[in-house]
């Protein structure tokens, strides 16, 4: 069984999120999902949550193509906060979108645990839309 492993804040899941964990479950034969803890987004993003954490745990492992889903639990590294549910998990490949600004440390990580980094790009069927401009829309700015 090949393993696939995807992190991020995933504050509000918005479509983008759905075609990624899409496209990253194409990969193999079972997606990880490690998401940005209540912690994690205030000590390295300085805000909080929009969603409580059981919330979003329960919306992701709700979509069909997740397999397992974790919160991030390293506070250590604002990079590699999931890395302990990826070691745990002896994840076959590390999948990141084209614009994170950490692939080279994230290719290293999966060198040293005997995985495979996949950059993917952001096709999408539709206008894409992060979360800041999902939360911009919601307070009217």
């Amino acid at each position: 069984m090949k393993k696939v492993f995807v992190s991020g804040c995933f504050d509000i899941i918005h479509g983008g999120h759905v075609e990624f964990f899409k496209s990253a479950k194409a990969l193999g034969d079972y997606l990880v999902v490690s998401f940005a803890s209540d912690e994690v987004l205030l000590k390295y993003k300085n805000r909080v949550s929009a969603l409580p954490m059981a919330h979003k745990k329960y919306l992701l492992e709700n979509l069909r193509m997740v397999d397992k889903v974790y919160s991030s639990t390293n506070l250590d590294d604002p990079i590699l906060d999931f890395k302990d549910a990826f070691i745990k998990e002896k994840a076959d490949i590390l999948v990141v979108t084209i614009d994170d600004k950490n692939i080279e440390k994230k290719k290293a990580f999966c060198e040293e645990n005997n995985a495979k980094l996949i950059v993917l790009d952001k096709p999408l069927d539709f206008k894409p839309i992060s979360t800041t401009e999902i939360r911009e829309r919601i307070l009217g700015k």
